[in-house]
């Protein structure tokens, strides 16, 4: 990483970023307050649009830093992953709306209408409200959405392959990148301790026949609290690596010899 010295270069925290009027318009909405969001820190978010377009854009990536001679490449990555990091940060602009949030209270409603075939459904539900009240608006609309999934499915157990299946083709992409995210590690485990006290367990398989956040039974129940010191680190890295899971996931090499 070399700090420049340009016009339309900020720095933040020590390293280049693109400036907010560069910044797809929905994220110069967050920047002025004017988009409907419920953010209490949206800065936050912005900084990293900024620093995430500008590496993007400016191939500002390990591959390059350390290896100079695929510096020829570097136009190349840029010009792809320039548009493909614009696209992102387009989509979670909007996902960060409030009005794209599920309804946990009507969902709730409508799988309790249901009746005593829909105990599974209920729990899902109760699962997500449960994720809301802990993370609100701090993570996008598709988090949620994705482990509410079950629901809309034949039985909550239902396995989908993530690529291939038409029924959820549309959301393949973001929510792929939701579930990756769980990487960061202290979410995902605050997802399973959540999922565990109605006894389910959420997974994933990272291939091209992940299942979109599939549901198998738990043994037990286990508790676990994010660490407040650590609380917005451990969201800003889950919605950093989101973004580049969802930018990478059309370059992804896939086969219909996984599912």
């Amino acid at each position: 990483m070399q700090l420049l010295e340009v016009p339309n270069v900020a720095v933040i925290a020590g390293e280049n970023a693109l400036s907010v009027s560069q910044l797809p318009p929905v994220w110069q909405d967050i920047a002025k307050g004017t988009a409907n969001i419920g953010l209490c820190n949206p800065q936050s978010y912005v900084e990293m649009a900024r620093l995430f377009q500008y590496k993007l854009e400016q191939g500002d990536v390990d591959l390059f830093n350390e290896r100079p001679e695929l510096a020829h490449l570097r136009q190349s990555f840029s010009q792809l992953f320039g548009y493909l990091g614009r696209e992102t940060l387009e989509f979670y602009g909007h996902d960060l709306m409030t009005h794209n949030y599920p309804n946990f209270a009507e969902v709730l409603r409508d799988v309790e209408s249901k009746g005593a075939d829909y105990t599974d459904e209920i729990k899902v539900a109760q699962i997500g409200l449960e994720l809301f009240q802990e993370f609100g608006y701090e993570l996008p609309a598709s988090f949620y959405h994705v482990h509410l999934a079950p629901i809309y499915r034949d039985h909550v157990f239902e396995e989908r392959a993530l690529r291939f299946d038409k029924r959820d083709i549309e959301h393949k992409r973001s929510w792929d990148a939701m579930l990756h995210a769980g990487k960061v590690f202290a979410i995902q485990m605050k997802v399973q301790s959540i999922a565990s006290k109605y006894g389910f367990t959420y997974q994933h398989g990272c291939g091209c026949n992940s299942h979109l956040s599939a549901i198998d039974a738990s043994q037990g129940s286990f508790e676990y609290e994010l660490s407040q010191q650590k609380r917005e680190r451990w969201i800003r890295s889950f919605i950093w690596t989101a973004w580049y899971e969802y930018a990478f996931f059309p370059i992804v090499p896939n086969t219909s010899y996984l599912v």
